[in-house]
Order: structure tokens, then sequence, then C-alpha cells
């Protein structure tokens, strides 16, 4: 449940452009510039007229889930490529 305050310390964050966004995540810069990686990898982000923008405090938490979905997936297809060297 959101409150007023929790809704005012979101909006008050402060936002970052593209370049900021790669340097804290460690992640390729295109990934946050072009429109078409954006909406791949579902990256949160809003367009201010002709400039797209970002909140740290949700890129952490996209950061965090992408992760996590892909460690589950590598470790599924680690799981997957033993399996099949078992039987040789």
């Amino acid at each position: 449940m959101n409150t007023k305050n929790q809704e005012f310390q979101l909006d008050d964050e402060p936002m970052i452009d593209a370049k900021q966004a790669a340097c804290a995540l460690r992640l390729p810069l295109y990934w946050f510039g072009d429109p078409k990686m954006r909406a791949k990898h579902r990256i949160p982000h809003y367009l201010l007229g002709g400039l797209v923008r970002f909140r740290m405090g949700e890129l952490s938490l996209w950061a965090a889930h992408n992760s996590a979905a892909d460690d589950t997936q590598s470790d599924q297809s680690d799981q997957s490529e033993g399996a099949s060297h078992d039987g040789l």
C-alpha cells in the first residue's frame, strides 16, 4: 500500500540519462538508448519530450528481478546440458 509520503519520495527521486544508467548498472549503453532494446529487455523508462530518462530505484529493482531470472535460466540450462552428457 502506497502512502502519499512514499509516492512523494518516489517522485522526488532524480531522473538520470541513458549514459548514467548504463554506467550505474554496468550494462551496454545501447540497451538504454535504443527503443527496441528498451522494449526487448523491458527497461523501465520515461519519455519526456525527446528525452529518455530513468529512475535509479526502478532500474535497481528491474536489474535485481532480471538477474534472478537469468540465474534461474542458466541453472536450468546447465542441468539440462549435464543430463545430456551423463549418458555418454
